[in-house]
């Protein structure tokens, strides 16, 4: 309503207000109000103040219409602010587990955002040749802002040229003396346990292995990197500052100088190459400052994710006491029946069964990434097989968590039970007697936890080799 009241000769003031405030005050002079022409002005003055609810009804609307056929939290239809809290919130990889798990493979979880668990789906994605994007959230991976690396680089072009004069390092096809460089890093761990933390009669006092064991995945990375590791195993300290830069300086990892003081000295050597990932990187084309980014992403990207498979997958064993004695059990045959050595050959390791179960199965229940690594729908947008149809610009996150608790994994997929894994186990199974079609569906599905197609992880190897020859080494030192 709109009230008058008269402040001195020939003014007035005009009030709107609703039934719970004041929402505005004019002061118009009293020859407008007795104009033939107020009713307008009047009508003027509401459109005005209305415009702005309208557009905004309107966009609230569109939103709620762009995704409405794909459920999920009721105001992550309208409004970034749900996605926001969940990515600050610490732990938004098990909400988005919640997520899929309450509203179907595919789920809305912002305006323009969906968050997939659907295997089929997130290869459909990440196949080669695809067209779906690496969404602008990729920019923020960058260390130095002014330029990209293999990680958040977002044309496939670049990507794909990036990737080939990388692999070689990465495969260790340049590296000398790969797997005796991990033996070295492992035996130099080995030996800090047993002569600081192995129990004797006169000591009590406990150790951190988590901690240890990132020391370890660093020093092996920074080893295999730029032929020597960086001393945290050795001097049981966080050199550098290095963890702590990436627990609470993330942002700020362009002052990082590790990698740069490696290069420097390395540039300023009149020698050849050297066989290390560094050489191989130069070697095959990339400057200093691109050596620089990925030698930062190496360290960072692959110490912290095989130390998180490390770690979890060894939290998983000795919490279960069952497999952890079948996994002493095979490791004690193999070594008396001289089928393994010391320290144990990757190959050696490959061929321990149980063990192998045992990796998969840590590996499914903690996925070393759990990110969204979104992709954005080309402009054309996808109809899905049930009909519905994801518009183009839309941005899906790949949810590898949720993936990996997919129903081919059984009915009791949320528990780590690396027999899963074996053949033997479906010998009672009629449909399928060696159990090989159930194990060959679940390996496709297990196979996402490191990517797929073109972002395939390029250093699965390596990391695959620590894991091996680490779970067999600690297994045998009697404090873990």
């Amino acid at each position: 309503m709109y009230n008058l009241s008269l402040v001195g000769p020939g003014w007035c003031v005009v009030e709107r207000q609703t039934s719970w405030k004041l929402q505005s005050t004019s002061l118009l002079p009293l020859n407008v109000i007795e104009s033939p022409l107020n009713t307008s002005f009047v009508l003027a003055i509401t459109a005005l103040l209305t415009l702005p609810l309208i557009l905004a009804a309107r966009k609230l609307v569109t939103a709620r219409c762009h995704l409405r056929d794909f459920p999920g939290p009721s105001w992550a239809a309208y409004t970034r602010l749900w996605l926001c809290k969940t990515l600050a919130s610490g732990n938004s990889a098990q909400i988005f587990v919640n997520i899929n798990h309450t509203h179907g493979s595919i789920a809305r979880v912002g305006p323009n955002h969906l968050v997939t668990s659907d295997p089929d789906f997130t290869r459909q994605i990440l196949a080669v040749g695809t067209t779906w994007r690496r969404a602008p959230s990729y920019d923020a991976l960058r260390i130095d802002p002014r330029m990209s690396n293999i990680v958040s680089e977002r044309d496939a072009r670049v990507h794909n040229a990036m990737r080939r004069r990388m692999a070689p390092g990465y495969a260790g096809k340049d590296i000398q003396g790969l797997e005796d460089a991990v033996d070295e890093r492992i035996g130099a761990f080995i030996s800090r346990i047993e002569k600081h933390w192995v129990p004797d009669a006169g000591m009590t006092e406990s150790f951190d292995i988590a901690k240890r064991i990132q020391f370890f995945t660093l020093d092996t990375i920074a080893h295999l990197c730029f032929g020597k590791p960086l001393g945290f195993v050795e001097s049981d300290l966080d050199k550098h500052n290095f963890i702590a830069t990436l627990e609470e300086q993330l942002p700020f990892l362009q002052y990082f100088l590790i990698s740069r003081k490696v290069i420097d000295d390395r540039l300023n050597e009149s020698e050849k190459p050297q066989p290390d990932m560094l050489g191989s990187f130069l070697k095959h084309g990339l400057g200093p400052d691109e050596a620089e980014m990925e030698m930062s992403i190496t360290l960072i990207a692959g110490s912290d994710t095989t130390a998180t498979a490390l770690r979890a997958t060894l939290l998983s064993i000795i919490s279960t006491p069952t497999v952890y004695q079948r996994l002493i059990n095979e490791i004690d045959a193999a070594e008396a029946k001289g089928r393994i050595s010391h320290p144990v050959r990757n190959c050696e390791a490959q061929k321990l069964p149980y063990l192998q179960a045992v990796i998969r199965e840590g590996l499914r229940r903690f996925p070393p990434v759990t990110q969204l690594r979104e992709r954005e729908a080309p402009p054309e947008g996808l109809q899905l097989p049930d009909g519905r149809r994801i518009p183009g610009g839309t941005f899906v996150g790949l949810n590898a968590w949720r993936t990996q608790l997919n129903p081919v994994f059984g009915a009791d997929a949320h528990v780590f039970r690396p027999e899963r894994w074996l053949p033997e186990s479906y010998d009672d199974d009629d449909d399928d007697d060696d159990g090989g079609q159930r194990l060959a569906a679940m390996s496709k599905v297990h196979e996402l936890i490191f990517g797929h197609g073109m972002t395939r992880c390029l250093g699965i190897s390596i990391a695959m080799m620590n894991i091996n020859k680490m779970l067999v080494e600690v297994s045998f030192v009697p404090a873990v």
